[in-house]
């Protein structure tokens, strides 16, 4: 069977994206596992990507697009928000704000909030005792963004969405640290596979950066992820990552969404995923 032109352009995208990816984990050492700040950064955005497993880097199209990659923001049409608040174990509290307007001509522009309160915890010295003081730590980062699409006649870029995102990065012990990041992706035009319309995507988070309390700094969580949707029948999409932290070991997340249009402003929608990454974890349904 012959492929269609726009078919081997899309293919190709993912075949160098792959290759990007490979690179990186050449360079992943069991020395890296486990050094990397800033882990609230990790803690995901949005419920349609959480129950879809995160397997959503090819799928987002929304203002979450600034968290999981840059360039959804691109297929977004008028404006949108999300709001997400989670309660976490142990009192901490973990919020997430996203805000994005899709332009004329491909283009749109966002910006997102992730912040996580903890309740107090008390002072103590040298010896253990308590000074009667006590500090409250918290993160916080404010990310901007911009994506659009390409034009035609651009190889395996063509119809292609190009996103970037800057970030603020804040985190608080006793004292403040901060530092910049950057997160940076693209989503290939969709394309035909066995009657199926497919896209492949790809995006770095947290890129840059590092925060230091005191005298060895810690480097951001940065994540490659690498994916793939499937538009199976209409309302009915299935999706997978392959996700690749550079301080932790590889892990596959797959999902599935359904969803059925109720009214032209509303709709109810079915998700479900699994993400490897939590395998072994307490709890029946691990994973």
């Amino acid at each position: 069977m012959m492929f269609s032109r726009l078919r081997r352009r899309s293919l190709a995208l993912a075949v160098a994206a792959a290759l990007n990816a490979s690179t990186a984990l050449a360079g992943v050492s069991g020395e890296d596992l486990g050094t990397a700040g800033a882990q609230f950064l990790r803690l995901g955005a949005g419920a349609r990507a959480e129950g879809m497993g995160e397997a959503y880097t090819a799928v987002a199209d929304a203002s979450d697009s600034i968290y999981w990659n840059p360039a959804g923001l691109a297929r977004l049409r008028g404006q949108e928000a999300t709001f997400m608040h989670s309660s976490l174990p142990a009192g901490v509290n973990y919020e997430f704000a996203s805000y994005g307007a899709g332009l004329s001509g491909g283009r749109a522009l966002g910006a997102a909030v992730q912040y996580v309160s903890q309740p107090g915890i008390d002072q103590t010295d040298s010896s253990g005792f308590a000074t009667g003081n006590a500090f409250h730590p918290s993160d916080l980062s404010a990310a901007l963004a911009g994506a659009l699409t390409l034009g035609d006649d651009l190889g395996v870029f063509t119809n292609a969405h190009l996103g970037a995102a800057l970030k603020y990065v804040r985190t608080t012990l006793t004292k403040s640290v901060y530092t910049a990041a950057a997160d940076l992706g693209i989503v290939s035009a969709p394309f035909d596979v066995l009657g199926r319309e497919v896209r492949v995507a790809y995006s770095a988070q947290n890129l840059g950066g590092t925060l230091k309390y005191q005298v060895k700094p810690d480097s951001l969580p940065a994540t490659l992820r690498l994916g793939t949707s499937w538009i199976m029948t209409e309302g009915w999409t299935l999706a997978a990552d392959f996700d690749q932290p550079l301080d932790n070991r590889p892990y596959l997340a797959f999902g599935t969404e359904y969803r059925v249009p109720i009214s032209p402003i509303a709709g109810v929608a079915v998700r479900a995923g699994v993400n490897t990454r939590a395998f072994g974890d307490p709890g029946g349904m691990s994973g």
